[in-house]
């Protein structure tokens, strides 16, 4: 059968009739629901390695859950047409939504989703287009930050969004926060200017901004970073770097009611809000943080349609159980994710923390 909705249907009844087999044969079962491909823009694995490095842990289910795209399933069809893999994946997608409540934007998960279906295709087209209309804003952020301004002007360094765009399409990228950075740190690269010494401006300039808030704001980054990354080679072009000395949440946005500094941080840009998702499919809360679960508590509560959250390991807990009670307390779906973005295996130290009853999988399995 060709890659079509007809194959994904099919694919997803199939799955599923695997993973209740499973679910009789053990007891307790490994399982990443939140896992991203390089067909996120900032994800650093293939879909063969994300497959090979599972599959070596012990997992049983995994999801991939790129960001805001489908292209992931064009590759997958080639692997899952002639049979099923082990671990067993489940189709999923990591939307990111528009929301004020959560500070701007919270990110919500489908599972078992037919990546063929038009209706969610089209979801998809829009998150993509509202990325070019963030880039936009981006662009006028970064005039309006006048460290960048300055280093720009004095380096004869030309930065506009159609240099961009001609960038992203010469290497096959889309528009996001890393494959911003990546333009960025090509044309500093192009003049030899390091991020620390970008950090050394943006420290100095911050001294004069008049607004102790988001002075605040910013001393707390830089001080953090300073002390994260050290001063050697491997640092000196650093985009993941860049890109956390520039987008600084917090300040900018759009409950901000004081003249831009120009953080590239912006959250709401024209993406799709919760209550645009289809139908089709259920939505998981992914990571919810801790410090916010009574505004992820809200949300879900005037949503219906959100059945479950993510226990992710990236989360900073203080008390994972507080967790497990908003769950609890909640009535919702427990699912167990990583967020991993590369195969390097960082998150996978404490196995135990993806182990699941079968009772839990076959509740997953049954209301998504």
């Amino acid at each position: 059968m060709n890659n079509t909705y007809e194959f994904w249907q099919d694919y997803l009844k199939l799955i599923k009739k695997e993973l209740k087999r499973l679910c009789h044969e053990k007891t307790k079962l490994y399982i990443d629901l939140h896992m991203h491909s390089n067909y996120s823009a900032d994800g650093k694995q293939s879909v063969r390695q994300i497959i090979e490095n599972t599959q070596n842990k012990g997992f049983d289910v995994i999801a991939i859950t790129d960001h805001d795209t489908l292209d992931a399933y064009d590759e997958l069809y080639d692997i899952v047409k002639d049979g099923l893999t082990a671990p067993i994946i489940i189709p999923g997608i990591e939307f990111t939504m528009d929301n004020s409540k959560y500070g701007g934007q919270c990110h919500m998960l489908e599972l078992f989703i037919n990546p063929k279906d038009k209706t969610l295709m089209n979801q998809v087209d829009k998150n993509k287009k509202a990325m070019f209309n963030r880039s936009k804003i981006q662009f006028k952020r970064l005039k309006e930050n006048i460290t960048i301004e300055s280093i720009t002007k004095e380096n004869k360094i030309k930065i506009s969004y159609d240099d961009y765009l001609k960038y992203l399409e010469i290497n096959n990228l889309i528009p996001e926060y890393d494959t911003l950075c990546f333009y960025l740190i090509d044309k500093f690269k192009s003049k030899n200017i390091t991020t620390f010494e970008i950090l050394d401006r943006l420290e100095k300039d911050n001294e004069l901004d008049c607004y102790p808030d988001r002075k605040l704001y910013k001393t707390r980054r830089y001080k953090k970073l300073r002390g994260k990354y050290e001063y050697c080679e491997k640092n000196d072009y650093n985009s993941r770097f860049l890109l956390s000395m520039l987008a600084v949440r917090e300040v900018d946005d759009d409950w901000w009611d004081k003249p831009s500094s120009g953080s590239l941080s912006v959250n709401s840009y024209g993406q799709l809000k919760i209550e645009e998702l289809n139908n089709n499919y259920k939505i998981i809360f992914a990571h919810p943080e801790e410090k916010k679960l009574d505004i992820a508590g809200e949300i879900i509560n005037n949503n219906p349609r959100i059945i479950g959250a993510e226990k992710n390991i990236r989360s900073d807990y203080e008390d994972r159980n507080n967790f497990d009670n908003f769950v609890k307390e909640l009535d919702l779906i427990k699912i167990i994710g990583s967020d991993t973005h590369d195969n390097s295996g960082e998150f996978y130290e404490d196995m135990g923390f993806y182990l699941i009853s079968n009772e839990e999988m076959l509740n997953i399995i049954n209301n998504c």
